[in-house]
């Protein structure tokens, strides 16, 4: 035995001292692979953040510096004539549940997806470090997304409202101008005819920022914000989570979802801030947003599978 162990040595001298090779080699190669992965992510994730900052300044910049359109009125359009109100809904109100409604459930979504919290005990082999890898993953995926769709809607938003200069229903009350000097009407042969009034040139005599903000009626603010981010959310718990054992769950906080942004935008036409029909197109504006946000550029969102080990975002 001890001779045929001696030849087998000198035989394949190199044998063991390959196989350690090809072991280290597989191991550098899964190291390389693991740091370009984590760079190619490390880009996107920057990619994505500037994508996020450019839409913001651009919305900033539009807000700061683009003023509204000063526009006419008839002394017939009686829909500027209603009284000042405060919101029933206030801005920091939609803005709360607008942007931290749809974050919690994110996190919660996300949790249950990667299985760190669960209903019932898993029986997983997966190690708490991956499950919290896959966490963050998917959750910066679905937050870039809304963020992205927020500083959208607000951009398009603002360009609508000072590229318009529709004015308010409550435009008269807030801009106080001397009504007895307005030439409202003219007779001419065919018969009276209403003359247009123009707003600018010492028209109003009330606070030039209730004044310049009284010509920003369409499309609404508020609605666009509020359907934006509750058709956001209803969309994400209809991709993400799933509840098998609490079906009607999902339908219950979609249904909440879409009561705050239906509140939100009936108190508007009730206040005088708006029309119906500016309240129409910023819901439209906000869930068109919402749509190409959750459907054409977060498709990973539908098409993720928990048990794959790779998400689209790591790729």
């Amino acid at each position: 035995m001890t001779t045929l162990s001696i030849n087998r040595e000198r035989i394949f001298p190199d044998q063991d001292s390959s196989t350690q090779m090809e072991k280290l080699q597989i191991t550098e190669s899964k190291s390389d692979s693991n740091n370009s992965n984590l760079f190619n992510r490390v880009i996107q994730i920057i990619i994505d953040l500037v994508a996020i900052i450019i839409v913001f300044i651009a919305f900033l910049l539009v807000y700061l510096l683009m003023k509204p359109y000063v526009g006419f009125f008839y002394c017939n359009d009686t829909d500027i004539f209603y009284p000042y109100r405060k919101d029933t809904v206030e801005i920091w109100v939609v803005s709360v549940y607008g942007v931290l409604g749809p974050i919690i459930f994110m996190v919660f979504t996300e949790l249950k997806n990667s299985k760190i919290i669960g209903f019932r005990r898993a029986n997983s082999t997966t190690n708490n470090r991956s499950k919290i890898r896959v966490f963050f993953i998917c959750f910066f995926h679905a937050m870039s997304l809304f963020l992205l769709g927020i500083a959208i809607t607000l951009l398009l938003t603002e360009i609508g409202k000072r590229w318009i200069g529709r004015l308010r229903p409550h435009f008269i009350d807030v801009c106080k101008p001397d009504l007895s000097k307005l030439n409202c009407t003219t007779n001419t042969i065919s018969g009276l005819i209403y003359n247009r009034i123009y707003t600018g040139n010492g028209f109003c005599t009330g606070e030039e920022k209730d004044v310049n903000e009284a010509r920003l009626s369409f499309p609404s603010g508020h609605s666009s914000f509020s359907c934006y981010t509750m058709a956001f959310l209803m969309l994400y718990i209809e991709a993400r989570l799933r509840l098998l054992r609490f079906r009607h769950v999902k339908a219950l906080i979609q249904l909440l979802a879409f009561i705050a942004a239906f509140i939100t935008c009936i108190s508007r036409i009730s206040d005088y801030h708006h029309r119906g029909s500016d309240v129409i197109g910023g819901a439209v504006l906000g869930v068109f947003v919402a749509i190409l946000a959750g459907k054409v550029a977060g498709r990973v969102l539908w098409t993720y599978n928990v048990g794959n080990k790779r998400c689209e975002f790591e790729s």
